[in-house]
C-alpha cells in the first residue's frame, strides 16, 4: 500500500513538473516573438483570405461619402501606408460585432499613417443611417456609386468582407468575416512589410 502511494505521489509530482515547465515556457515567449510568429503564420497562409480581390486596385471605383470623411476615398488611401476597408450592412450580425472593436481600432491609431475606412453594402439609407448612429462609427464611411458593379468587380459576396490596401490602392489581402484588433493588427504588419 505504501509503494503504491509513493508511486502516484511521484506521478504527481512529474506531471507538475512538466506542467509547470510548459507554463513557464509560454511566460517567457515575448510578444514580439508571438506576433512574429503571427505575421509568419499569415505569411504561409492562404486559406481565408485567398479572395479573388487581391492585387486589384480598389480607387478604380467611385465612391460617395456616407459621413465622417475629411477627404475623398482615393486622397485617404494615398496619405496612409495601410488603409482598411470594411464592407458592412446593417443586417451583417458580424458586422454589428466588429464595428465597435473597428472604432477602437480607429481611435487609437489616429495618429499613424493607417485608416480605417467603412463602405455600406446592399443596405437602405434608413438602416445604414440607424447601424452608424447605433455603433457611433467614428471612422470615414463611403458607398458605392455603382454598387452592382463594384460588388462585381471585388467579388463581394459576404458579410463583412475586409481589404487590406496599400498607399497606391492596391489590394494586398482580403479577409471575409467577422475581424479582431488583433486580427487587424497582422494584415496591416503583412501589408506593411509586403510594400
Amino acid at each position: 500500500m505504501n509503494r503504491k502511494r509513493i508511486l502516484i505521489i511521484i506521478a504527481v509530482a512529474a506531471g507538475s513538473l512538466l506542467i509547470g515547465a510548459a507554463i513557464g515556457a509560454v511566460l517567457n515567449y515575448s510578444e514580439d516573438q508571438f506576433d512574429n510568429q503571427a505575421l509568419e503564420t499569415l505569411k504561409s497562409t492562404e486559406g481565408r483570405d485567398n479572395h479573388h480581390a487581391v492585387g486589384g486596385n480598389i480607387m478604380e471605383n467611385e465612391l460617395t461619402e456616407i459621413m465622417n470623411a475629411n477627404a475623398g476615398f482615393n486622397d485617404i488611401i494615398g496619405s496612409n501606408e495601410v488603409t482598411v476597408v470594411n464592407f458592412f450592412a446593417s443586417w451583417c450580425d458580424p458586422c454589428k460585432r466588429e464595428t465597435p472593436a473597428l472604432n477602437e481600432y480607429h481611435n487609437e491609431h489616429l495618429d499613424e499613417p493607417i485608416d480605417i475606412i467603412g463602405i455600406n453594402i446592399s443596405d437602405s439609407d434608413a438602416n445604414r443611417d440607424a447601424f452608424l448612429e447605433e455603433y457611433e462609427v467614428q471612422y470615414p464611411v463611403f458607398e458605392f456609386e455603382d454598387e452592382d458593379q463594384a460588388m462585381s468587380d471585388h467579388q463581394i459576396h459576404l458579410m463583412p468582407t475586409t481589404f487590406f490596401v496599400n498607399g497606391e490602392g492596391e489590394i494586398i489581402r482580403a479577409y471575409i468575416g467577422e475581424v479582431s484588433p488583433e486580427l487587424v493588427t497582422n494584415y496591416i504588419n503583412y501589408v506593411k512589410e509586403a510594400s
